[in-house]
């Protein structure tokens, strides 16, 4: 939404003459809006020890969805057991980082660890329904948990391009693009 069409609203409805005030809600619903989708946030920039703003494991423990009794949503323990894995698994990838930063620096390898789970894991979860009992509302679920695959690959990525300027020696691949 273009601050041309707010400021031909508020002309709009300067040059009426009715009094109802309608156009000065709009217009201040239209900036609301505006400060909200346009303001950064405060924990941008603050993710965790890399600074790329990529998703943390504090930011995964502080997610919190929308109950729902009526409507069919997740049942709440199955989200929260794989958030909860999510977490663990980004501690982990937190804590390879920093290793292949320093192990880069030493020219020395870092052995890969197994992934407590993996993107495509998140990706692929089912949950069990519930209708009459009360769940996560799906949307709200589905939504945080895209952003949590994306977070777990870019971790990955990361580690892997970190892993790859070590040489390729250790890791049997070639470091220069092919």
């Amino acid at each position: 939404m273009s601050f041309e069409y707010v400021s031909a609203v508020m002309a709009q409805g300067s040059s009426e003459s009715d009094g109802s005030g309608s156009n000065w809600i709009l217009v201040g619903m239209i900036v609301l809006v505006c400060l909200v989708c346009f303001i950064p946030s405060k924990s941008k920039g603050k993710s965790g020890s890399l600074g790329t703003g990529q998703l943390t494991a504090e930011e995964v423990k502080a997610m919190r969805f929308q109950p729902t009794k009526f409507k069919e949503g997740y049942d709440q323990d199955e989200v929260d057991d794989l958030l909860e894995r999510v977490v663990r698994e980004l501690q982990r990838l937190e804590k390879e980082n920093t290793q292949v930063q320093q192990a880069v620096s030493l020219g020395r390898s870092v052995p890969h660890t197994s992934p407590i789970i993996t993107a495509d894991q998140v990706m692929n979860q089912k949950f069990s329904p519930t209708k009459f009992r009360e769940g996560y509302l799906q949307d709200h679920v589905d939504d945080a948990l895209m952003r949590v695959v994306m977070g777990l690959r870019d971790r990955v990525s990361e580690n892997e391009q970190l892993r790859r300027r070590v040489g390729p020696s250790q890791y049997g691949t070639s470091t220069t693009p092919s």
